[in-house]
């Protein structure tokens, strides 16, 4: 039960009452309590705290010199499955 002004019960607390409640906390308390309050990071703030960028295909596309341009996809994955199925050491591909 909670009492606010002039001992009436009531099932709401003010500001200040929840802040000195606060207050009256231990520090490793408060801090846990600031760190529940904050709002969560977007995946773009983590992104850019990592220092990582939208995918860029084209610069990727340009990076990827491990597989001749004239073969078709079809060639690529025949090519995989037949790696796979070797089961001896993995390949480097670059």
């Amino acid at each position: 039960m909670i009492t606010g002004r002039d001992d009436e019960v009531t099932n709401t607390l003010t500001f200040d009452q929840v802040f000195e409640a606060a207050r009256q906390l231990p520090i490793a308390d408060q801090q846990l309590l600031v760190g529940l309050l904050s709002p969560p990071k977007t995946i773009e703030q983590i992104a850019a705290e990592q220092g990582i960028g939208p995918f860029d295909f084209k610069a990727a596309q340009a990076e990827a010199t491990f597989w001749p341009e004239d073969e078709s996809a079809d060639d690529f994955i025949a090519a995989l499955r037949e790696w796979r199925s070797e089961g001896g050491e993995e390949r480097e591909l670059d």
